[in-house]
């Protein structure tokens, strides 16, 4: 998949609020968890902070991968160990969204009412926080690491859906129609 220099400009913008590194404390972090109906990490640092503050996301998106460079552990490996997780693997290579990891999304939002679920990437997580923003509930907050900055935090509701939509469009990546409405309720 070609990226344009428009859409990786536009890949590069926070699709929420940035908390700097310096200002990222549980405090802080909890404040926007109030109300959320559910929480999902993606990326392997950012799940790894959060779990540092004990916080462990009903959903986590890892690749075993930081800034492309391989971990010696996948994101979450230390708080997951002593809890009943759900494992789902899937493959998604750079640059894309493909259809067996939205398959496997779908699937790991409709299990984590039961047990956190983790979902390991075979190739890289990166845009896949664009279809969770569409399957997970408006009130659910989605964080994914910024590079080199701090944690973006997007708390979903109808403009963040329709501006994930709207990438995915931007990119040529055709949606699955059905499951926004079958999966977000």
């Amino acid at each position: 998949m070609f990226l344009s220099p428009e859409n990786l400009r536009a890949l590069k913008e926070p699709l929420g609020l940035l908390l700097e590194d310096k200002d990222v404390t549980r405090q802080k972090l909890d404040s926007f968890f109030e109300n959320a109906k559910l929480i999902v990490s993606v990326g392997d640092a950012t799940t790894d902070r959060l779990n540092r503050y004990g916080i462990v996301p009903r959903v986590c998106v890892v690749d075993g991968r930081e800034r492309r460079a391989q971990r010696k552990s996948i994101g979450g490996d230390s708080a997951l160990q002593n809890q009943q997780v759900l494992e789902l693997k899937c493959s998604n290579p750079a640059g894309t969204i493909s259809r067996r990891a939205v398959e496997v999304l779908v699937d790991a939002v409709r299990y984590s009412n039961i047990n956190p679920v983790r979902v390991i990437v075979h190739g890289e997580e990166d845009l896949l926080a664009l279809p969770i923003l569409i399957l997970i509930p408006v009130g659910s907050v989605v964080l994914y690491g910024q590079p080199l900055k701090g944690i973006v935090i997007v708390e979903v509701d109808s403009n963040t859906r329709r501006t994930a939509k709207d990438l995915m469009d931007s990119l040529g990546i055709e949606w699955m129609q059905g499951y926004d409405d079958a999966v977000a309720v």
